[in-house]
């Protein structure tokens, strides 16, 4: 014979079985939540311990790679500029540890073959250094004759930073380009040379016009040295009339 049961009447009878079931007491599991946060705990400082150690060595490997690229740029018998992937690896390694390069990295010798194989590296050196540290990287750069190829980039860095450039490295210009100049034959060559010269110091006059007064005597002589080029006896006027108004 089958017996129905309402739900009120069968939630009675399974909670009248359950209270006469004898029930071992729960087991205590405070140690043991303990010791598995424990586990978890040294399993993540391991976890972290190794993502630093990975970063690390990540990061020695890329400073050796990009010391081991600049020291070959370097190399005088090297004449194969860096590729522009690499130079580009070696510009953001640079740029995130600014002061990765020894000292000897960074001498004239150096600072001259990265100029000449990896110009774009040589500006980013120009441009994360001081003031001072600034001026004598550009100097080491500053050839004596330069190619035309040659002035023409250091023109442009030297107009492209003009706030930052010393009276020094503005006379080591000078004479680079009066050795230049010297150098070529008279033609186009040299009225280039002349032209952008005249070019780089009349952006350097707007920006310093002390320049005319503390280089007057240089200045002038180089101009009078071509008169021949309009735009070198057009700043040869323009230094003598800043000298004229300080008086």
């Amino acid at each position: 014979m089958e017996t129905d049961l309402s739900a009120r009447e069968l939630c009675h009878a399974i909670g009248t079985a359950m209270e006469s079931l004898q029930l071992a007491p729960l087991p205590q599991l405070l140690s043991v939540d303990a010791s598995v946060a424990e586990d978890v705990r040294l399993v993540t400082d391991g976890i972290a311990y190794a993502s630093i150690m990975l970063q690390q060595r990540a990061k020695q490997a890329q400073t050796d790679y990009v010391l081991a690229q600049l020291a070959t740029a370097a190399q005088s018998t090297n004449s194969a500029s860096l590729s522009p992937q690499t130079m580009a690896q070696v510009i953001d390694t640079l740029e995130k540890q600014p002061d990765m390069l020894p000292p000897e990295m960074l001498d004239t010798e150096h600072i001259r073959m990265y100029a000449k194989n990896c110009w774009n590296v040589f500006e980013k050196l120009v441009d994360l250094a001081d003031k001072e540290e600034a001026n004598r990287i550009i100097q080491g750069a500053i050839a004596q004759p330069m190619s035309i190829v040659e002035h023409n980039a250091l023109a442009q860095l030297l107009i492209d930073r003009i706030g930052i450039v010393l009276p020094d490295t503005w006379f080591r210009y000078l004479n680079a380009v009066e050795a230049s100049c010297r150098s070529q034959q008279p033609g186009s060559a040299q009225v280039h040379n002349v032209r952008l010269a005249s070019k780089v110091f009349n952006h350097a006059l707007d920006a310093n016009s002390a320049l005319a007064e503390s280089m007057s005597i240089e200045l002038c002589s180089f101009c009078l040295s071509y008169t021949q080029v309009k735009d070198a006896t057009d700043l040869y006027r323009r230094v003598l009339n800043a000298n004229r108004q300080n008086r």
